[in-house]
């Protein structure tokens, strides 16, 4: 499993929490899981992942909301905010360099959410490594 590909699955795992209180994360990765091979590390990865991205939710949305412009948070499609709360989390906290994260993150808007994301998610990224 790649890299990216945890990547992937972590999103999967933060579109499935996003606004739902009985979100089991043992259930859902191994639902996500049967598309992928895992080994240890990467499932660690994974957990890692969603881990920060859950327990600093609060103060990421805080930080991205700072750089949209002419957006409010509770405007912006659910795959994208999860994306951007990736990425912050990746940039943040595990300290992955922006390049890759700003790549990665746009690669999987391309791949998950409309035409308009990668250059919009691209947007506030480069604004929040530049910052």
């Amino acid at each position: 499993m790649t890299r990216r590909e945890c990547r992937e699955v972590t999103l999967k795992l933060l579109f499935s929490r996003l606004d739902n209180e009985k979100f089991d994360f043992d259930i859902t990765l191994n639902e996500i899981l049967v598309d992928y091979i895992a080994k240890d590390d990467e499932t660690k990865f994974i957990k890692q992942l969603f881990d920060t991205a859950m327990e600093n939710q609060n103060e990421i949305i805080e930080k991205i909301s700072s750089y949209l412009k002419d957006y409010e948070w509770r405007r912006i499609y659910k795959v994208d905010k999860c994306l951007l709360i990736l990425a912050v989390c990746e940039l943040d906290y595990i300290k992955t360099p922006s390049k890759v994260v700003i790549n990665e993150i746009v690669e999987l808007a391309k791949q998950f959410s409309t035409d308009k994301s990668p250059k919009f998610i691209n947007g506030i990224l480069a604004n929040f490594v530049g910052a």
